[in-house]
């Protein structure tokens, strides 16, 4: 929550006042989304919510983004429906999601594509959620990726909330390559009880 990027929210004051002398209706629509953004990242609940409201979060900000690039930012969601009641760490998605736009589509005048996947599999120790980030942006060589994720807190953060609460249970991939983009991979044990709602909820 304490990571709230100020340039993008910099950005976003100023695509709003753009939108008030061209588009009201979309400045009306942009502000309204990224109040609701604020108050779903600032609400205290705890370190868990739901893939759905993180995916709420995920949708206002991208919708706020888009706003400001345009056709320059293509994005596509694939996420069964009932998938998005299991729980995850709060803010586990919302930050590559970020990443992807700040650090892969923006730098390229082209703009590019930005999938948010999220499936269930058999990790071998029982069902495992993948959430999938992946971006045709600017990409970046192994040796680039490894200094900006030293560098860089958003990645490590969640590197650390994941080896805290699930151990070797859980992960995060990236790679990436100049030119082609970057795809970012969580993986976290889907829990018994969210498995028991899933079943029920494909079943009706």
């Amino acid at each position: 929550r304490s990571q709230i990027n100020p340039h993008f929210l910099f950005n976003a004051l100023t695509t709003i006042g753009y939108l008030i002398q061209t588009a009201p209706p979309r400045a009306l629509d942009t502000l309204m989304r990224l109040t609701s953004l604020l108050r779903g990242v600032l609400r205290s609940e705890g370190d868990a919510t739901t893939l759905g409201r993180e995916l709420d979060l995920v949708e206002a900000y991208l919708d706020i983004e888009r706003a400001r690039f345009e056709e320059r930012l293509r994005v596509s969601i694939r996420v069964p429906e009932a998938l998005r009641h299991l729980r995850i760490p709060t803010l586990l998605l919302q930050p590559l999601v970020e990443n992807a736009v700040k650090h892969g589509i923006a730098p390229e005048r082209r703009g590019g594509d930005l999938l948010v996947e999220a499936r269930l599999e058999d990790s071998g120790a029982g069902p495992a959620l993948v959430l999938t980030v992946r971006d045709t942006g600017a990409g970046a060589s192994e040796a680039d990726l490894r200094r900006g994720r030293d560098a860089g807190v958003g990645l490590r953060n969640i590197e650390k909330r994941l080896a805290v609460q699930y151990g070797e249970r859980a992960g995060l991939a990236v790679r990436s390559a100049p030119g082609v983009g970057t795809t970012a991979v969580l993986t976290i044990p889907a829990e018994a009880s969210d498995m028991r709602e899933a079943a029920l909820g494909t079943a009706s």
